[in-house]
């Protein structure tokens, strides 16, 4: 994929990110004038990206780190583990779950792949609900599995450690705790905030997963929203959160036997000891939650015995 002018600028400058380079610096880095230096500025200033511009000695200009996400943005801030993944970033989708299912099915996603949009425009929830994905206050991102005979998946796992890697996102550069409720509800301070969708391509003839979908929806700061929110303002970066959660996922889907990954999830879970209604494929089921099993299934106390669930939001 041919880089462009204006792309290759947007990454010498988030690379030194708050600091000054002259229009000079840039025409003799690249090897082009002053004046493609200038249109290509334009162009990004035009897409959204923040990037002043002053003149005089030590001047020039830098990149301010801003709303608009962006692939160098988020690179910037990936580990060296996790640079070289597959990413795309949209300023549209209808869905970022539904792009990726589409590209897993055509085959034109052929490896682990992270989709991000900045908005919308048919985000999807549990049970077929829509999700409200608002530009600059969220965060809406797809992660593409493709499952090999090498890499065999065991989806309600997969749904549990990526509730996890968003907990300690959030922790680690926000100071925040959330919580769950089963499987994949994200709550802060009892008020939900977001959701995980878990989605798997199946393949027709031998009945088994081709791939999974996981899809993450954070209400960072919209507070006009259904959901509640994390924070009224936030002073990092959407790019360095994404960023965060992609390292914090892959870390834990390649050390899928991580059982540090299962005590995490039920320190969180607000449904421990309580009474939960539970809708489960086409079943709803009522009972005592006795907790999560190191097989990850959560354990329900019915009228008629034990229930081991894989899957279903609670009511």
């Amino acid at each position: 994929m041919t880089t462009s002018t204006a792309e290759t600028i947007l990454t010498l400058l988030v690379d030194r990110e708050n600091e000054w380079m002259s229009g000079q610096e840039l025409a003799l880095e690249l090897n082009i004038s002053r004046a493609a230096i200038w249109k290509a500025i334009g162009k990004l200033i035009a897409d959204g990206f923040t990037i002043e511009s002053q003149r005089g000695p030590g001047k020039g200009y830098r990149y301010v780190a801003s709303e608009k996400m962006s692939v160098t943005g988020i690179s910037h801030y990936l580990s060296e583990q996790t640079k070289a993944i597959n990413l795309q970033v949209f300023d549209t989708l209808p869905s970022t779950n539904t792009y990726a299912k589409i590209g897993l099915i055509s085959d034109t996603i052929t490896q682990p792949s992270v989709i991000i949009a900045n908005v919308q425009t048919k985000g999807a929830g549990h049970f077929g609900r829509s999700f409200s994905s608002p530009a600059q206050t969220g965060l809406y991102i797809s992660f593409a599995l493709p499952i090999g005979a090498d890499k065999p998946v065991t989806p309600h796992l997969l749904a549990i450690a990526s509730a996890v890697a968003v907990a300690r996102t959030i922790k680690s550069l926000l100071a925040i705790e959330l919580d769950f409720k089963w499987l994949n509800d994200l709550y802060y301070q009892g008020k939900k905030v977001g959701g995980i969708l878990t989605e798997a391509v199946v393949n027709i003839e031998s009945q088994t997963y081709s791939a999974i979908v996981i899809g993450i929806g954070l209400n960072l700061t919209n507070q006009a929203a259904e959901l509640s929110f994390i924070t009224k303002e936030l002073d990092i970066s959407r790019n360095q959160i994404a960023a965060s959660l992609i390292d914090h996922f892959f870390d834990l889907y390649a050390h899928d036997e991580d059982k540090q990954v299962l005590a995490d999830y039920r320190v969180h879970l607000l449904d421990l000891g309580k009474q939960v209604h539970i809708k489960y494929a086409d079943q709803d089921i009522t009972g005592l939650s006795k907790g999560v099993d190191d097989a990850g299934y959560l354990l329900v106390e019915t009228q008629t015995g034990l229930t081991k669930l894989s899957a279903g939001e609670t009511r």
